[in-house]
């Protein structure tokens, strides 16, 4: 199927988008995601929303962007002593309205979902479909991180505390247990935009909060996601202490420490002809639990080295990279490479109409064969050197096990 053809006003758009500094080219490549709202993508890159708005109009002006619609927000009524009592929650997407939604009714509560309403900030975007290839070719040098970043846990002490924690729905209260020494109690604070939805576990005298599970943050690197999982952490933590003054509890908190090691993981499907090669990773292990969290056929391979986690997500960025790479290189070097036989096909052609004997006209056509293979490693060479410098395309050493890291012997089998 071929694409439509390109018109003036678009090729205005990408001229535009070849101009933009590195600042807008975050706020755009944001956009795109459709979950970021202007207020959101100012607090994530801490800039005025006034400024993000300014960008905005300026790309819809482009045509590059378009509406989705409002953030969402969820409507319910609350009984109290004087009567039912008005609430509402606003979402930056439908999904997490409607999640937040049905927790809600499982607790006997039947609200509303409809979209928001006023400041254009709380709008979200994606990007014009038919410039979306060209966008993200021009703007390839931010790329988002492949790695999933989990298990941080983050707990803190409760320094003072005026009465039992308030279990109002309104708190972001979800469900009690009683155990040995006290009881126990859950509360559920849904992420802001792309941000992880945050749950707190009360114990008597300390805080548990951490990401649901499977959940992605979306980062350009993984020191970024770990940033930002803690921060979603810290603004739940601070959710959870202003709602509980709201009913009359008092709590002061610690600074928050993490017990637990982030887990660094990349998914992978399990039916992949790489999964079946035993390929031996050092310091990797296999984590089967996307198949439990309704993910079949797909596993994850974890480390708990930032470093090496690193390295891996940059090889698979790379990856990314290679197909239009290899296109573009091969495209240059082509003209180079065949130059010389178009040459000597002219040659043999002019003596050919000539006149020459069937035997010269043999060993002319050998003669050409033999130097199409030639150019044919020339040609490869070419594109070698221009993929990696100083690289040249010779044949590939037999192959060598790779020599286990010191890390124990713990080593990862995709």
């Amino acid at each position: 199927m071929s694409e439509r053809q390109q018109t003036f006003q678009d090729l205005a758009a990408l001229h535009y988008v070849q101009r933009l500094n590195p600042l807008q080219v975050r706020i755009l490549k944001l956009l795109a995601l459709g979950d970021y709202t202007q207020a959101e993508i100012g607090r994530r890159l801490n800039v005025s929303r006034q400024y993000v708005n300014q960008i905005v109009k300026k790309f819809q002006k482009y045509n590059l962007l378009q509406k989705n619609g409002r953030a969402w927000t969820v409507k319910y009524h609350t009984e109290t002593p004087s009567g039912l009592r008005p609430h509402r929650e606003d979402y930056l997407s439908r999904e997490k309205a409607e999640a937040a939604a049905e927790q809600a009714r499982k607790k006997g509560i039947f609200p509303t979902v409809e979209p928001s309403t006023g400041s254009p900030y709380n709008a979200t975007y994606s990007v014009n479909p038919t410039l979306k290839k060209q966008i993200d070719r021009e703007t390839d040098y931010i790329r988002y991180t492949n790695c999933r970043v989990h298990n941080i846990r983050r707990s803190y002490t409760i320094l003072r505390q005026s009465g039992p924690v308030a279990t109002d729905p309104r708190t972001g209260y979800e469900k009690s247990w009683n155990m040995r020494g006290g009881a126990r109690h859950k509360y559920f604070y849904p992420g802001k935009g792309p941000a992880p939805n945050i749950t707190i576990d009360v114990h008597p005298g300390t805080l548990t909060a951490y990401p649901d599970r499977g959940q992605t943050v979306t980062a350009e690197n993984i020191q970024d996601a770990e940033e930002l999982t803690r921060k979603a952490i810290e603004d739940a933590i601070a959710q959870f202490v202003e709602g509980q003054r709201r009913f009359g509890v008092y709590l002061e908190v610690s600074h928050g420490r993490q017990p637990t090691k982030t887990h660094y993981g990349f998914t992978f499907s399990t039916d992949a002809p790489h999964a079946a090669e035993q390929t031996a990773l050092p310091g990797f292990w296999i984590d089967h639990s996307p198949e439990a969290n309704g993910n079949p056929r797909h596993a994850e391979i974890e480390t708990l080295d930032p470093a090496r986690a690193t390295g891996l997500d940059r090889a698979i960025l790379q990856m990314h990279r290679l197909d239009s790479t290899i296109a573009d290189h091969i495209t240059a070097a082509i003209p180079q490479a065949i130059q010389p036989l178009t040459a000597q096909l002219n040659s043999i052609e002019a003596a050919v109409c000539g006149g020459i004997t069937m035997q010269q006209k043999v060993d002319s056509l050998t003669q050409i064969l033999a130097a199409m293979l030639k150019k044919n490693e020339q040609l490869w060479d070419i594109v070698l050197t221009h993929l990696i410098p100083g690289q040249t395309g010779q044949k590939n050493p037999p192959h060598q096990s790779p020599i286990p890291g010191d890390n124990g012997g713990r080593h990862a089998k995709t």
